[in-house]
């Protein structure tokens, strides 16, 4: 990184913000400046002080120099354009020489992340929830009581639908898909859909919690078969709660059962059935494209959370190497025998050489972007690091099978189509 005194780096942001003034670009100065060091010209400017100054899409917003390291990482999901690549040392030699070196590098800096600037190799490729919203069926009116065998055997009585706890992301994207959004009082820490943000969560992960549960007073609570600690279904089982067990789903053929389980239940099985057919349309559609495309891709599913120091390999039976196959692609977890998910080791990880990564975008956040992925061991000898061959998806589209599976399937063909060498 290039490092000046308080002086200089005050008439650089001056100049920068003269300069950048008429592609809209704004600068919010402090004692220092810090812009992404890869950006374009590979440089970044810091002093010791109080501030820093980081590109966020077309602002440069101020923050504590304490926050650099995590800003570094970067927020993976939001801005693909923004994401820049390592900072360089570059030292400056004469005080005359520094404003006008660290003012050019910056000013280049700015304009090359401005919103003109197209998506490089350098960057992952992202498939981001808000690209995808909900489709939904016309709501029916519940016809109560029904009497479900939940996937755990137990047979469920709903006697009224209308305060409603869901306990997974897919289970969620169902019943609002059912259009029964409306009746949502409570959700798990998991499911991060935008429209239930405000829904109070329950759960840490997917253990829940009893009493939080029993607070919001709902009339049924829908999870699956890994929603625990079992003690705590039985207790709201015990208070009288209604509580359904839906089965997980991790191939294409099971999602119809899991609508059909939930909407029965509910008590709307017609909107269930309008559900799964749509969902059916929308998976064919994307099937029939699969040919279009050109080349058949070695995907390896990466499953990484560096700050727990998680890192696995996707075999069969992950979900993601139901969707590889989708796309006609090759999941090398599943090709090799590998178990849903096994630890990732250096050995493992070369020995399939995969073309392409697949991601989670809270994953590769997790690990500092796409070069700290890729710096991984075993990783960094990869064909897929060699190309930067990297593909991002938000973690509540990947492995929730449901009513965007189709649009998912499709997308991810095209983007797997963008590192074919026929391209």
């Amino acid at each position: 990184m290039v490092v000046v005194d308080d002086a200089v780096v005050v008439a650089v942001v001056v100049v920068a913000a003269a300069t950048l003034v008429s592609g809209g670009l704004s600068v919010v100065a402090g004692a220092s400046v810090v812009v992404g060091a890869g950006i374009t010209a590979g440089a970044s400017v810091v002093d010791d002080s109080v501030a820093a100054i980081e590109v966020v899409g077309s602002t440069v917003d101020a923050q504590p120099v304490s926050a650099i390291d995590e800003a570094s990482k970067g927020n993976q999901r939001l801005s693909p354009r923004l994401r820049c690549g390592r900072a360089a040392l570059i030292p400056l030699k004469p005080m005359s020489r520094r404003l006008l070196v660290v003012g050019s590098l910056l000013i280049m800096g700015l304009a090359a992340c401005g919103d003109t600037a197209p998506v490089t190799e350098a960057d992952a490729q992202f498939i981001l929830s808000q690209d995808f919203p909900l489709p939904t069926v016309e709501p029916e009116s519940p016809n109560l009581p029904t009497f479900t065998a939940g996937a755990d055997g137990i047979v469920v009585e709903v006697t009224d639908s209308s305060r409603i706890i869901v306990l997974n992301e897919a289970i969620a994207e169902i019943v609002v898909s059912l259009g029964m959004q409306q009746f949502i009082i409570g959700r798990d820490a998991t499911t991060t859909l935008a429209s239930l943000a405000n829904v109070a969560e329950v759960s840490n992960g997917h253990d829940i919690s009893a009493e939080s549960v029993l607070s919001l007073r709902p009339s049924v609570v829908i999870g699956d078969t890994r929603t625990g600690p079992p003690e705590a279904l039985q207790q709201l089982r015990a208070a009288g709660v209604a509580v359904l067990v839906a089965p997980e789903v991790w191939t294409l053929s099971a999602l119809p059962t899991r609508v059909e389980m939930i909407a029965g239940a509910l008590g709307i099985p017609r909107a269930g059935e309008r559900l799964v057919a749509l969902t059916q349309r929308a998976i064919d559609d994307a099937l029939r494209g699969v040919g279009a495309y050109a080349d058949v891709l070695r995907v390896a599913f990466l499953y990484v959370r560096g700050t727990a120091s998680v890192y696995l390999l996707g075999g069969t039976g992950s979900g993601a190497d139901e969707l590889v196959a989708a796309t006609g692609a090759v999941d090398v977890g599943a090709l090799n025998g590998l178990s849903a998910f096994t630890p990732l080791t250096a050995e493992a990880i070369v020995q399939a050489d995969p073309d392409v990564l697949l991601v989670m975008t809270r994953g590769l956040d997790s690990v500092g972007g796409i070069d700290g992925l890729l710096a991984l061991p075993g990783v960094s000898s990869t064909r897929a690091a060699a190309t930067r061959a990297v593909i991002a998806v938000d973690d509540d589209l990947l492995l929730s099978f449901g009513p965007r599976t189709g649009a998912i399937i499709a997308r991810l063909a095209e983007l797997l189509n963008t590192f074919s060498s026929d391209t």
